[in-house]
């Protein structure tokens, strides 16, 4: 059993999820694929299972598990999804707990080879930095400011520990983790709305900081391409031996376009891409010093008025950083062990994610 037979999409309708799936028909209609998720009334395609289950309930995960006998699992889900999104306790008990559940039915699954989780390239502990490597400490406080990425370097910790290179017929459940940089593509609800909107606003000629610092982006496309080449080395892993392979179970992966870009360049591309003579342009620079000010005092306001219930504001200190501070990783790692390379370019990948918005 070297070849992918049947996977399990945690998340399926979402934004990654779906994609994945749409790769995985596009790959071999052999592949049996199923979905679970809270809501699957987006994306969704004839040639799949659809199951309704909640990720937080140990026994609503392990029944479907029993009913599906997947080969691989993929964890697409983000609390973005959830409808209680924005609190440090959602996030920890989305990302951990939720990733805990499937890994114990994964685990106690005497079918389940593989287990991926979609984790985060933003999980390095530092803010600033270029060419960071997987093996860079990661923010995995659990009250830390940046939750929403410190929750992720949590379930990806857990998810790597649950890794057990037995043979599958032992028990062994093999494990990795995708983390991709910030990621655009078709149907995306965050990062090109966000963008576009500010053409809406007339904030288009508002500029943080130099655009001097380099920013890493990636288009969904390739973030999809990369969970199957994970899927299917965890497979053949499980078959074969890690000593026959290049070692992935018990790996993380960053995953980008491999382009970094100037942040306000990748917004004037997309700016460009809808149709805006970007030559008008004529930006009014913030510096990054008074922006990030603006952006602490922002967060203490949130958090003084919400007693740290809500999530800090669109002018955050941690969007300006997005914006102002360098943010780069070296993909040699899933490059040499999964042969990943980007398919689709970023000018590309946001010509499509624009179009499939208008």
């Amino acid at each position: 059993m070297t070849k992918l037979q049947s996977v399990l999409v945690v998340g399926g309708c979402g934004f990654v999820g779906h994609h994945i799936v749409d790769h995985l028909l596009a790959k071999d209609n052999n592949i049996k694929i199923s979905v679970m998720g809270r809501s699957n009334g987006q994306h969704r395609r004839p040639q799949v299972e659809y199951l309704e289950g909640d990720l937080l309930s140990e026994s609503s995960v392990h029944s479907i598990f029993q009913k599906v006998n997947p080969q691989v699992v993929i964890n697409t889900v983000a609390p973005t999804t959830f409808p209680q999104k924005g609190t440090p306790e959602s996030h920890y008990k989305i990302n951990v707990d939720g990733t805990l559940n499937l890994l114990r039915a994964a685990a106690s699954c005497p079918a389940t080879a593989g287990f991926i989780y979609t984790s985060s390239a933003h999980t390095v502990l530092a803010t600033d930095y270029t060419g960071a490597k997987e093996s860079d400490p990661v923010d995995g406080n659990r009250d830390s400011r940046r939750f929403p990425t410190s929750s992720k370097a949590i379930a990806d910790a857990v998810t790597l520990a649950a890794n057990n290179s037995l043979p599958i017929d032992a028990g062994g459940l093999r494990t990795a983790t995708i983390r991709p940089c910030v990621i655009f593509g078709e149907d995306d609800s965050q990062l090109l709305p966000t963008v576009l909107s500010q053409l809406d606003n007339n904030q288009q000629n508002f500029q943080i900081g130099l655009n001097s610092a380099l920013y890493d982006f990636v288009y969904v496309g390739n973030v999809a391409e990369a969970h199957i080449l994970a899927a299917e080395a965890l497979v053949r892993e499980a078959a074969e031996g890690s000593e026959k392979c290049k070692q992935v179970s018990g790996e993380s992966f960053f995953v980008t376009n491999d382009d970094p870009q100037h942040f306000y360049d990748f917004m004037k591309k997309v700016w460009a891409a809808s149709g805006y003579d970007v030559s008008k342009l004529k930006p009014r620079v913030i510096p990054t010093k008074v922006a990030l000010g603006l952006g602490s005092a922002s967060d203490l306001a949130t958090w003084a008025f919400t007693l740290g219930r809500k999530s800090p504001s669109s002018l955050s200190r941690e969007s300006i950083e997005h914006l102002c501070l360098n943010r780069t990783h070296d993909i040699s790692k899933v490059k040499e062990r999964l042969h990943y390379t980007p398919l689709v370019s970023v000018d590309e990948g946001i010509r499509r994610g624009v179009k499939s918005l208008s």
